[in-house]
């Protein structure tokens, strides 16, 4: 099965603007890759004409709520929240203005019937952008 944008976004809890994956390059039971065109003019987090690092704590999310559902199988999201990011390194300030793609990884460090815990690194394909873990506590059905 091809992991395309029209499949990200029956996956992840973004649709249109707000999704910011557009295919799956790998994934297995314990990581996922996935691929991001870079932020534009229209991106929603755009600031003075550029997108802050901050903002790769978004694209993880969304990477890691696409491993769930396909790691779960399920044609729907399970609901979570981001509960915490910790040890997150910002690389450089904002987001670069001159690449065409950006690569998400987000690797799997444990999950339990309440939530998820992973490690992330967003990158251009020139440049770190952010690292970090992040947290995901899922709400009851």
């Amino acid at each position: 099965m091809t992991i395309d944008r029209s499949v990200i976004e029956r996956l992840v809890p973004h649709t249109g603007a707000m999704c910011f994956l557009d295919s799956v390059m790998h994934w297995d039971a314990h990581s996922i890759s996935c691929s991001a065109p870079a932020p534009d003019e229209s991106h929603p987090f755009l600031r003075s004409d550029k997108v802050p690092a901050t903002a790769a704590a978004e694209y993880a999310a969304q990477a890691t709520a696409l491993h769930g559902a396909l790691l779960d199988a399920t044609a729907t999201p399970r609901a979570g929240m981001l509960s915490k990011l910790s040890d997150v390194e910002l690389h450089r300030a904002w987001f670069p203005n001159n690449e065409r793609r950006l690569s998400v990884q987000a690797t799997l460090i444990s999950r339990t019937l309440g939530g998820c815990l992973y490690t992330f690194d967003v990158n251009s394909a020139h440049q770190p952008i952010a690292t970090g873990r992040l947290m995901v506590v899922f709400t009851p059905a």
